[in-house]
Order: C-alpha cells, then sequence, then structure tokens
C-alpha cells in the first residue's frame, strides 16, 4: 500500500509539463490514478524538473485498458405507466451504509435476499470504449431488465452531467424511454443476477423519502430527468424549445438483443 508521501515521491520520476496527463497507480478493478500537470493544480509536488502544481483524479477504465467515456442511465417507462428498477450490487467506496428496504406494491422487500450491498437503482451501465451513447443505453436496458424486442421513444439529455462538477471525463447521460412492450423479465442474469421490479412513480418517490432509494448517480439523477421529462410532455412549447438549444433528442427507437 502506497501512503500519500510514497505517491508524492513517484512524481519526482516524472517531467512536469504543462497540460501533460499520466497514470500514476492502477487499482486491481477498472480504475487508475491520473496526473494532470496545470497551472490551475491545487497541489504542489517535486516533479523531475522542479516544484510544480497538479491535480489527480480516478479514470474507470475497460477490460482492454481504455478509457470509459461515462455512464449511461435509463428510466424505462412501460405502457401502463410504471417504471423498471433493478437491484444492483454496489460494495461501498467509502464507508459500508447498509440499505433501507423498499416498500413495493405495499409490501416492504428484504433486499439483504438478493446480496449484501444491494441498492435499488435505474438500470444503466459504463459507455464503453467504441460505442455511443445510444447503443450503450440501450444494450443496458435490454441486458439489465429482460425487456423483449420492440421499439420506443427515447428521451435523451443531451449534456453530460459530471457528479463531482469539476470532473473532466467520465459524464453521466440520462435517458428516459417509453416502451410499447409490457413484458419484462423478474430476474436477469447480467452482472451475476439481478431482481427486476416495476413501480408506479409513487412508489418511486415515497422510496426516495423513506431513504430506501439514494443512489445519487444510479438513481436521484434520472428520477429528477424523469420528472422534467414528464413536465414536458405537458408543454409542447417548451419541449420544442429545449430540442432547439440541444438540451433535448427525442428519437424512435430500436430495443434488439446485441
Amino acid at each position: 500500500m502506497f501512503n500519500k508521501e510514497q505517491a508524492k515521491e513517484m512524481l519526482r520520476g516524472y517531467v512536469w509539463d504543462d497540460g501533460k496527463v499520466f497514470p500514476l497507480l492502477e487499482g486491481p478493478y477498472r480504475y487508475r490514478i491520473m496526473v494532470h500537470c496545470t497551472k490551475l493544480g491545487r497541489q504542489r509536488a517535486q516533479f523531475a524538473n522542479g516544484t510544480h502544481p497538479y491535480f489527480c483524479y480516478l479514470e474507470l477504465i475497460a477490460g482492454s485498458g481504455d478509457p470509459i467515456r461515462g455512464g449511461a442511465s435509463i428510466v424505462p417507462v412501460l405502457p401502463n405507466g410504471k417504471l423498471i428498477m433493478v437491484v444492483e450490487q454496489r460494495p461501498a467506496q467509502y464507508v459500508y451504509h447498509s440499505p433501507i428496504n423498499p416498500k413495493i406494491n405495499g409490501v416492504e422487500v428484504d433486499l439483504g435476499q438478493y446480496g449484501p450491498y444491494s441498492s435499488l437503482e435505474f438500470p444503466g451501465g459504463a459507455i464503453d470504449p467504441g460505442k455511443s451513447v445510444k447503443s450503450a443505453l440501450l444494450q443496458e436496458l435490454f441486458e439489465e431488465t429482460g425487456v423483449v424486442e420492440q421499439t420506443a421513444i427515447c428521451y435523451t439529455r443531451v449534456p453530460p452531467i459530471h457528479v463531482s462538477g469539476s470532473e473532466i471525463i467520465g459524464g453521466q447521460f440520462l435517458s428516459v424511454v417509453f416502451l410499447s412492450s409490457s413484458i419484462h423479465a423478474d430476474h436477469v442474469e447480467t452482472d451475476g443476477g439481478l431482481q427486476v421490479f416495476a413501480m408506479t412513480g409513487g412508489m418511486v418517490q415515497e422510496n426516495i423519502w423513506r431513504g430506501a432509494i439514494r443512489s445519487g448517480a444510479a438513481a436521484l439523477l434520472q428520477w429528477d430527468f424523469y420528472r422534467e421529462v414528464v413536465g414536458m410532455l405537458a408543454n409542447p412549447q417548451h419541449q420544442e424549445f429545449l430540442q432547439q438549444i440541444g438540451y433535448l433528442a427525442i428519437e424512435k427507437v430500436k430495443i434488439v438483443k446485441v
């Protein structure tokens, strides 16, 4: 394990050049620590050519070692208006907090039966290198919910959201997909097995208030965008305006098995 001073000592082997970016350490699973040499850096350290400012950030990587562009998240809406959510396993990155069980159709569901790190979320995943945002969105939707092949109407937030505000990579792309078929799985084998639920918007909101849905990046951002889309549907002029300024993309899509 490297401590802070040992990590800084490693910087002495690199020549600082304004704008230069290089990996310092790579973790055992899908991330590496990148160093950005910049006059805007808030930290300073000794490099091979003197003391200079810099900052570090985490870069997610695919199995190939290529950086992952970001994440794609979807709120799938069934013809009856219910929303599809899945139970993901999210081991803690910081401090682990045990999940609060949600209420679904009036019944409290024990998330612990699905795994120790269960989190109720909307479907989503990484945008792998070489994939477009749309193809990543539709692939995650198909794989994580077990929906059948069908046509759908997709509302996508064109500018990504950067969860930490100052990120330079790794944006989160949000979509709401209005499905034409009600068929979906109750369980899929993706990512070691995911439980699938269909819930009314009222149930989602209640579980957010109760703290049973609390993942900002994988649930709360999508819920806010879903509510924004619902508002757009009642105001066509505003929807047209958001399309014109490049905030919103609406298209008919085909969901197929990849």
